[in-house]
């Protein structure tokens, strides 16, 4: 093979090496620029709970489902942004809380997320105990499922989607993991030790495996149940 068309062959490979790599990087930055859209991944795992004793004994929870805890964290924190700053509720939400740039939405994610492991815990607990419902606390949880349903706002429908069904099986979790709770309580374990962060709770999560899906990073919290005024 000649000199002449040995260049001219390397310089072919170079250019498509060149194009090649423009290609993805073209295509990596719109993916990057693309807005993570909750409710298209409302079927998604985002949590999983499993007792390392047991793994047999283990929830798993969707993102839409994850939308129960969302709406209620945010909510009780919009409250508290409105009370900070009517005009501009959203400030609220931007304050930096410590170093590294840890804003009251990171607390409010580690919140939701917290509150949900908290309750699923409870809720196993309750199960491995043989725990069971009695037929007035199921239409507790039906009542509070129909009650939740009349009262969703739209922009709180548009990241649940959803139905009476929906509701009524998180209702009988939540309902059954705070009876379970209460029994401790009448054990004599106060409310601060089974809250967040409470020595017997964080003593009981150590039984545990969880496990946080990686979708869960895309998620922010201010204004997917709520409406804020950006400034």
């Amino acid at each position: 093979m000649s000199e002449k068309k040995q260049n001219i062959i390397t310089v072919i490979c170079l250019l498509i090496i060149i194009f090649s790599a423009a290609a993805f990087l073209l295509l990596f930055i719109g993916n990057g620029d693309e807005e993570f859209s909750y409710r298209d991944n409302l079927d998604k795992k985002v949590l999983t709970v499993s007792s390392k004793d047991d793994d047999s004994k283990n929830v798993t929870v969707s993102m839409q489902e994850m939308s129960y805890y969302i709406i209620n964290i945010e909510g009780d924190m919009n409250d508290m942004a409105t009370q900070y700053d009517r005009e501009n509720p959203n400030s609220y939400w931007n304050i930096i809380l410590k170093k590294g740039m840890y804003t009251m939405r990171d607390y409010a994610k580690d919140l939701t997320m917290d509150s949900c492991v908290r309750d699923n815990i409870y809720y196993l607990e309750a199960v491995k105990s043989g725990m069971k419902l009695t037929d007035e606390e199921c239409k507790k949880a039906s009542d509070n499922a129909k009650i939740i349903l009349n009262n969703l706002t739209g922009r709180q429908m548009d990241i649940s989607d959803y139905d009476y069904n929906d509701l009524y099986n998180i209702q009988l979790k939540v309902e059954l993991a705070g009876k379970y709770a209460n029994s401790l309580l009448k054990n004599g374990h106060t409310k601060e030790e089974l809250e967040i962060s409470g020595e017997y709770y964080e003593e009981l999560k150590k039984n545990y495996n969880i496990v946080i899906e990686d979708i869960w990073d895309n998620v922010q919290l201010g204004e997917l149940s709520i409406k804020t005024k950006k400034e």
